[in-house]
């Protein structure tokens, strides 16, 4: 189930920062440094038994609506 997800996120990730043209780059930074930060806690926090996983997922997705 969560392997799912994460795959999706990070499809979803690499779909996003592609569509981002180099000429306005500069001006999404602090968009793509809060969705980094968001994304950070999958990276050393949570395990597959984390109790807050569902959260997490929830933030990531709604960070990357926003950077969309």
């Amino acid at each position: 189930m969560y392997r799912n997800e994460l795959q999706f996120i990070i499809k979803e990730y690499n779909r996003i920062h592609s569509k981002i043209r180099p000429n306005v780059e500069m001006l999404l930074s602090l968009h793509k440094e809060d969705l980094q930060h968001t994304l950070r806690p999958g990276f050393c926090n949570l395990t597959w038994t984390s109790m807050n996983i569902d959260g997490y997922l929830s933030h990531v997705h709604l960070g990357l609506e926003r950077l969309d």
